[in-house]
């Protein structure tokens, strides 16, 4: 289990060697892994791990195509390794007997298996409606089965606000973090408030912080949204860079900066990823969007953008500075003087 999630998120975190970026394709017919940015090929004749379909007639060159699919993949968190079998019906066979053979069947399979398959495949469906990797499904899947074992926090919840957490929590965990307003447009039977409830329960009973780190869990960092933001507005991959220069400058994760407060502190992480976008497509010779643009990728109220940005603006020359220096001063005063902040 833990081999096989290691090897398939190192093989879609990897950075391309050209752009940077970590954002890859499979193509399962050649073998590549693609670099959806740049085009390049950076792994050849990978290994294609998924379940294989074969098609099946009742008699040989028969017209009774019967596609199907050939053992699913190993699943690990499953008490049989996710190798069962199904008895099906075929042409001349007496229906009661094979109905008495899957009931039969049914009653001797593990209950817990059952419903481990049934959550894994809502999960799968989640994750595919957020075109999410499958470094995420598989890390939410773990996470589902450590809840279903041991914390009492998911007993008697919604299904679907706790599998809304559980992909919550793995987007966080592997880097591909999402907001509560994503996951909830995908799962619209439950609520932001009983999600993130849901979530702080899991995190807690399954004593997550200790074995991953309070900073990674206990709330995203703006950081993890800029590639994703700014891709989506058609922004440079240098500008990329900058932007997640610039949050870590904002609020940085470690050194005794890390618990210093300001203004922006405990603001919503996607706020203040916006405003870091709104900073540097305004910088000259940059790519500009218009703030509309910015605060429907982000799902920010332009009103909240401005007032994050009147925080950040007298500190921002050193903000810069720190972040790389990625703009002259000069290049800062060009900036819109925000309402009630003269220039320093």
């Amino acid at each position: 289990m833990g081999d096989f999630n290691i090897n398939l998120r190192l093989k879609y975190e990897q950075q391309c060697p050209d752009c940077g970026l970590s954002d890859f394709v499979e193509d399962h017919a050649s073998g590549d892994l693609i670099c959806r940015n740049c085009g390049v090929v950076v792994e050849a004749h990978v290994i294609d791990e998924r379940s294989e379909w074969r098609t099946f007639g009742d008699k040989d060159g028969g017209s009774g195509v019967d596609p199907n699919r050939v053992g699913g993949p190993v699943n690990h968190l499953l008490s049989d390794g996710g190798m069962s079998t199904m008895i099906g019906g075929a042409k001349g066979v007496d229906h009661g007997l094979v109905r008495n053979l899957q009931r039969m069947q049914a009653r001797t399979e593990v209950t817990t298996d059952r419903a481990l398959i049934a959550a894994f495949k809502e999960i799968g469906k989640i994750c595919a409606a957020m075109r999410l990797l499958d470094t995420v499904k598989k890390q939410a899947e773990e996470y589902y089965k450590q809840a279903y074992d041991n914390a009492k926090s998911i007993k008697n919840k919604s299904q679907a606000a706790v599998l809304a957490a559980i992909v919550f929590l793995a987007c966080r965990h592997t880097g591909n973090a999402r907001t509560f307003k994503e996951i909830c447009a995908v799962v619209p039977q439950a609520s932001v408030k009983e999600i993130g409830r849901i979530y702080k329960s899991v995190v807690r009973e399954l004593k997550l912080q200790e074995e991953l780190g309070n900073k990674q869990l206990e709330g995203s960092h703006p950081h993890s949204y800029m590639r994703r933001f700014m891709s989506q507005l058609s922004m440079q991959p240098r500008e990329f860079m900058w932007g997640e220069q610039l949050t870590l400058a904002l609020l940085p994760q470690e050194g005794p900066e890390a618990n210093v407060h300001t203004p922006w502190h405990g603001k919503s992480p996607t706020s203040i990823a916006g405003t870091v976008v709104y900073i540097i497509a305004n910088l000259p010779g940059k790519t500009h969007v218009p703030l509309p643009d910015i605060c429907r990728t982000c799902g920010v109220a332009e009103g909240t953008i401005r007032q994050i940005y009147r925080e950040i603006y007298p500190h921002l020359k050193a903000l810069v500075d720190k972040a790389g220096r990625f703009a002259s001063h000069a290049d800062i005063d060009t900036l819109p003087v925000p309402v009630e902040v003269s220039k320093p």
